[in-house]
């Protein structure tokens, strides 16, 4: 018998077997068992999370002769089958099948009545993958669909699908798995496959690399397994995906900050050399230097093993730390066009030679016999420049304005535009603050002021840090000045939630003079924590 790869061997057959998405199963399950079951559903999220699995179940689900609390009973012939010998439940690819003849034919073939079943279920994989003229044919159908007629659109680029479609879907977020239910999920394979091999310590390595999505943790189980050795270690895990040792990048970073050019080229040659995806050395780096930043603003955050490791670049400059990042932001943009060693090096020399003149080597050297001792930690945090105090002590002023000015329309023309920071990628002054900027969302605009999210803290501070040219860009699309805010996608939520209510409560923003107030602005505290209540506090709201 031929081999059945892990992944198809052990593909959810069930809502029971789904894992991760508890909400969603909840919600599927429940419409089968009151008979509210939609006409459309769109299943968004990250790779491997069960969107296309759990369609597949759906349709099964809802024409199961006898579900067991909204879930397939697995004794019928329907569930038997999986569905894959029904004709009634229809599986098409977009990616190879995205035109508009292939969308006429469902039109045509909807109207015919199922041949078995009690619905007829078309499940349209990655979806996003349909031209224009495609979604159009589409439009009508799911609009107006016959009542025998279920689609299922499955999809990993949910920005790709235009408003008109999401509109007439029912849409559901699959996220990324957490860690912790990867490994049981991979620890009941190894069980099942009698897999002595591999151990606990492996399975937590393949749950890391795996990144929330299952499928891609299952077939790396798969291939590690296929080694064949009795003592499979974390490097050969590694190797497989091309991925790199936490310990190797902090060595790296080591290097760079001391200004080891030496060690600094061969290790990127050590990199290329062994194969290694040099993107994710980059964005190890990167990572890094945001656990930096996270360490030296707040406490408890990290395992007391990382903080000690940590504690050893504490003191490193922030504005150096900030700077490196866009060379490492250029740096990726640059390795996906074009994945040559001597680019690598390139970038990586002009990070090291930040640091030549900061004479950090001892420094880190000196701090390094002190790592227990916390009270050091406490006392030597970096402190945001001076430029960065200046922002963080008008942003409150700028979010309470950009509120009281919010316009709609403003939004929409700002946001007609946006698109034209991609022409900034390739100009050398601005690529790395347009990078930054693609991943902005404009969230609130108003006549002069924009204001923007951002998933993590950590773009909000080189956002906040590059404010200037991020002025000068959008000086040059808009050709008008705009005052600029980022903060956390959190943060947005928080601040977001707060108006809403305050809508509903009466509570209105009214406009303040910044002029007036930084006069009688208070001394800025140095503690994180303290500067996030006095951006986001209550004061900023004011009643009429």
């Amino acid at each position: 018998m031929a081999y059945i790869s892990l992944y198809r061997k052990y593909r959810p057959r069930s809502f029971a077997d789904v894992v991760g998405q508890d909400v969603i199963i909840k919600i599927l399950k429940n419409s089968i068992i009151n008979n509210k079951i939609g006409h459309a559903y769109i299943f968004s999220g990250p790779r491997g999370t069960g969107k296309t699995s759990t369609a597949k179940i759906f349709a099964n689900a809802v024409n199961c002769q006898n579900p067991i609390d909204g879930d397939v009973c697995g004794k019928c012939d329907i569930c038997k089958n999986n569905g894959n010998e029904e004709i009634d439940i229809v599986e098409i690819d977009a990616a190879s099948n995205n035109g508009v003849e292939e969308i006429r034919e469902i039109k045509n073939s909807i109207k015919l009545l199922p041949v078995e079943l009690k619905y007829k279920v078309y499940i349209i994989d990655e979806v996003h993958m349909l031209s224009s003229s495609a979604f159009n044919a589409l439009l009508k159908t799911l609009e107006e669909p016959p009542a025998h007629a279920i689609f299922i659109l499955a999809t990993t680029e949910i920005n790709k699908i235009p408003l008109t479609v999401l509109s007439r879907c029912q849409k559901f977020d699959f996220k990324k798995i957490n860690k912790i239910d990867i490994f049981k999920r991979l620890e009941y394979i190894i069980k099942e496959e009698k897999i002595n091999n591999i151990d606990k310590d492996i399975l937590n390595l393949i749950s890391d690399l795996s990144d929330g999505g299952l499928r891609d943790a299952i077939n790396l189980l798969d291939q590690v397994n296929s080694l064949n050795k009795d003592n499979i270690t974390q490097t050969d895990v590694l190797n497989l995906v091309g991925a790199i040792n936490k310990n190797l990048i902090i060595e790296f970073l080591n290097s760079i900050i001391e200004c080891n050019i030496i060690n600094v080229i061969k290790n990127v040659n050590d990199f290329y050399d062994k194969s290694i995806n040099f993107i994710n050395v980059v964005n190890n780096l990167e990572s890094l230097i945001k656990d930096i930043l996270i360490f030296n603003n707040s406490s408890n955050y990290f395992d007391k093993e990382y903080e000690d490791i940590l504690y050893n670049f504490s003191k490193i400059d922030i504005d150096l730390l900030l700077k490196a990042s866009e060379y490492l932001f250029a740096l990726n943009n640059e390795l996906k066009k074009n994945n040559q060693r001597v680019i690598s090096e390139i970038y990586l020399l002009k990070i090291t030679l930040l640091f030549k003149n900061e004479n950090l080597n001892n420094n880190i050297k000196n701090d390094s016999n002190n790592t227990n001792n916390k009270n050091h930690k406490n006392e030597e945090k970096l402190e945001f420049s001076v430029n960065k105090e200046e922002i963080i002590n008008n942003k409150a002023i700028l979010i309470n304005n950009v509120f009281f000015g919010a316009n709609k329309e403003e939004k929409e023309k700002f946001i007609k535009k946006y698109n034209n920071i991609s022409e900034y990628l390739t100009d050398k002054n601005f690529n790395s603050i347009a990078n930054l900027l693609i991943k902005a969302v404009p969230e609130v605009v108003s006549k002069d002021i924009v204001l923007f999210s951002f998933k993590n803290d950590f773009e909000v501070v080189l956002f906040d840090k590059n404010w200037e040219l991020v002025k000068k860009i959008l000086k040059n699309i808009y050709k008008k000045n705009y005052d600029v805010i980022a903060i956390s996608i959190n943060d947005w939520n928080i601040e977001k939630n707060k108006y809403i209510q305050n809508v509903k409560n009466g509570v209105k923003y009214t406009y303040i003079d910044e002029k007036k107030e930084k006069k009688s602005s208070r001394k800025k505290k140095n503690d994180l924590e303290n500067i996030v209540e006095d951006i986001f506090g209550e004061e900023i709201i004011v009643e009429e």
